[in-house]
């Protein structure tokens, strides 16, 4: 027997199906790139699996319980969280065996935080534009490709014939990605900062903002000092992953996962790649800032994580 069912027993405040989304031609044609939020946990996670780098995990938020009729590998990471195979209490990054009729409980330290789960195998969902994360707003992926969030009795089944053999993995405490927000975020000045008065970005990265309750997969939402470009608005162009805007109240929105394709608000720069992920994690009331990294600095940092991570998918431990 190669698929095993999964079963959702608690699907939490939102439990969502996400891979690595989507190739920049299929924004081209009109669709959001999606994909995980927390791409940094999502790729740790199928690497523990022992799955392709664009492989299907869960992103959850809140208490997230599934069941499996079947044997099978799967890994768990994300910000503090405990781990139950049958209220049993297991080890988050490392790779767990279950057994046919397990339950697993992961439950977040933080409400509101973003914990990935991974099956290792090939996942019976369809593909829209090159992906099978679910995508809310352009209701894509998922079952019955209706772009919903997974509910209580949900079942996916997985192809697990083709699933990795591997020996257990696990990560070692410095490889466990730091969530904290004490550093500032990274950010890349965009050709846009011309717009701003001189003052203006010194000011940014001299503020501290506050995480909003508006804030989703979409984008972030924060609440400090306000920031004015001398335009207000400006013919759209293509937003990039960690594009800060300043619409014209003057409080920044950095766009995340399935932010829409074009924007129409200057932008003050862009969250370097390799630190979005501290972002995705934040909850509302969270603090953050940002320095300043030249574009040459900041390649320089993500041509070293994406190194070390295709060293780990090229099985090198």
């Amino acid at each position: 027997m190669s698929n095993i069912t999964v079963k959702i027993v608690d699907s939490g405040m939102l439990a969502l199906v996400v891979d690595a989304g989507r190739s920049v031609n299929m924004q081209e044609v009109g669709f959001c790139v999606s994909g995980a939020a927390d791409i940094r946990s999502y790729h740790l996670v199928n690497w523990l699996c022992g799955d392709p780098r664009h492989s299907a995990t869960f992103e959850v938020i809140g208490t997230f319980c599934f069941s499996v009729d079947a044997a099978c590998t799967i890994a768990v990471g994300g910000p503090d969280l405990s781990l139950h195979i049958n209220d049993s209490p297991a080890q988050a990054w490392q790779t767990q065996q279950l057994a046919a009729g397990d339950n697993v409980t992961v439950t977040p330290a933080k409400l509101g935080t973003r914990s990935y789960v991974g099956i290792a195998g090939k996942w019976a969902l369809p593909y829209v534009a090159q992906s099978q994360s679910i995508v809310m707003r352009e209701h894509a992926g998922g079952l019955n490709n209706a772009g919903k969030p997974l509910k209580a009795n949900d079942e996916i089944v997985v192809d697990t014939l083709q699933a990795a053999t591997h020996t257990h993995r696990h990560l070692k405490d410095r490889e466990i990605p730091d969530y904290s927000l004490n550093a500032p975020l990274e950010m890349i000045p965009g050709y846009q900062v011309k717009t701003f008065e001189g003052w203006q970005l010194p000011l940014f990265l001299a503020s501290e903002y506050q995480v909003t309750h508006q804030i989703d997969r979409m984008g972030y939402r924060l609440k400090g000092q306000p920031i004015e470009p001398q335009i207000s608005t400006m013919y759209s162009e293509g937003i990039n992953f960690g594009a800060i805007q300043l619409p014209p109240d003057g409080q920044p929105i950095v766009m995340m996962s399935d932010r829409q394709t074009l924007g129409g608000y200057p932008k003050i720069g862009c969250v370097a790649e390799y630190d979005i992920y501290r972002l995705a994690q934040a909850v509302p009331g969270d603090i953050i800032t940002f320095s300043k990294v030249d574009i040459d600095n900041a390649r320089s940092k993500w041509l070293l994580r994406n190194r070390l991570d295709r060293q780990l998918f090229e099985g090198k431990n």
